[in-house]
């Protein structure tokens, strides 16, 4: 008798556990991706002339400081140059640091220029809690 007690036990707890599994196959999957978005270039305008800065990305240097690679492109029909400008915050609180970098770009007609602007900022920092703002001015 204490058999057909203990099997009768044995299917409702199998019966139990195999409906819980069930349950948890058509709860909502919770978000998944990188805790900081990927960042990108505010936008131009698509009728604008001349230098307009087409993408960059922050880059991790040999040294372990920030870079920041910048495509710039020349929407104009003679070549044009500028000075392309990184404005970069790294941390928060007290610990917030910003830092201004730039470097001069000459682009032909239609064509695109790669600038990579180094700054004294650590990766890491940046990475963990930071900003980039990019524009390019023409002379």
């Amino acid at each position: 008798m204490n058999r057909r007690r203990f099997l009768g036990s044995v299917a409702r707890a199998v019966a139990a556990g195999g409906a819980a599994a069930l349950a948890g196959c058509t709860s909502p999957a919770s978000p998944s991706g990188p805790l900081t978005p990927p960042r990108s270039p505010e936008g131009t305008e698509p009728g604008e002339e001349g230098l307009v800065v087409a993408d960059f990305a922050d880059v991790e240097g040999d040294d372990g400081d920030l870079l920041v690679a910048v495509t710039v492109e020349n929407r104009a029909g003679e070549r044009r140059s500028g000075v392309v400008e990184a404005t970069v915050t790294a941390g928060a609180g007290d610990d917030e640091r910003e830092e201004t970098v730039a470097n001069e770009v000459a682009v032909d007609g239609g064509d695109r220029a790669e600038v990579t602007l180094e700054t004294s900022l650590p990766f890491d920092e940046f990475s963990a809690r930071g900003s980039i703002r990019v524009d390019v001015v023409e002379n």
